[in-house]
């Protein structure tokens, strides 16, 4: 599926059947993680399988979930942070997009537990074999029921509320955008979700670059959002010949933004 159809039309699944998820699909699942693990090559930053769903669920319920509602999934996959790395956390959220993509082509479908408040102990006792403390939960089985629902235009944000020209007080215009050949770009990315569509990243051009930030950080739950959109950034743009890598140094940018990470264009 191309990104931008994919995007248009990704949610979140909350219903999973009731039956264990094949071998053949664990070990596609595995493989994948391998390669991510590698390509980040972050050694504060690792995926942990957690086949033990009764055990995840239980122990997490009332605790985590997705709007405070715990979701019973066939499996489980933490992200595992040690040593509070921010940008491990950034590029460990970039995977588990990836890993979302990935999976949907296996026929698998998840949404994200979110985690913020939930104690390490918990946390440890749910992934027994975390390295450091788990940062975000994706729940992955196959879907009770495939519905496939086309975002309304109305429920995000508008492209001259997220993207800038040269510094945060210049709101870019469709026109500007056109002109850099970047308007439908940023008419899809506005799809990219984040956590209660709070929509928080904002992007900044500045000549041949693209600066990252957050508006009104609240939690490590927006370095996931900023993760994720980062890598809706690269898919969509791939057809552009942008190839470059973001540089991702997350730090406080005045008193209402977070700056994330840099790209070339």
């Amino acid at each position: 599926m191309l990104t931008t159809n994919f995007l248009k039309t990704r949610t979140s699944t909350r219903d999973f059947k009731d039956q264990d998820v094949d071998d053949e699909k664990i070990k596609n699942i595995y493989q994948i993680i391998s390669e991510l693990e590698n390509k980040f090559g972050e050694k504060d930053l690792h995926y942990q399988v957690n086949k033990k769903c009764e055990e995840v669920y239980y122990k997490l319920k009332g605790n985590a979930g997705y709007k405070g509602v715990m979701i019973k999934a066939p499996l489980y996959i933490g992200l595992d942070i040690t040593n509070n790395n921010e940008s491990a956390l950034v590029k460990g959220s970039y995977g588990l997009e990836e890993l979302i993509t990935k999976i949907h082509e296996l026929g698998l479908r998840s949404c994200y537990i979110t985690v913020s408040g939930v104690s390490d102990d918990i946390l440890k006792s749910a992934f027994t074999n975390s390295q450091g403390k788990i940062m975000s939960i994706l729940a992955i089985g196959e879907a009770v029921n495939e519905e496939v629902r086309e975002h309304r235009f109305d429920d995000r944000k508008g492209i001259n509320e997220f993207v800038f020209i040269d510094n945060l007080d210049h709101k870019a215009s469709v026109d500007e955008l056109s002109q850099r050949g970047l308007d439908d770009l940023f008419a899809y990315l506005r799809f990219a979700p984040s956590s209660y569509n709070s929509q928080p990243w904002r992007f900044v051009l500045k000549d041949n670059l693209v600066n990252l930030y957050l508006e009104d950080y609240k939690d490590e739950a927006n370095f996931v959002d900023a993760g994720i959109v980062m890598y809706y950034f690269d898919q969509l743009t791939k057809e552009l010949s942008i190839n470059s890598q973001w540089k991702v140094d997350p730090k406080a940018y005045g008193s209402k933004f977070k700056f994330i990470a840099q790209k070339e264009l």
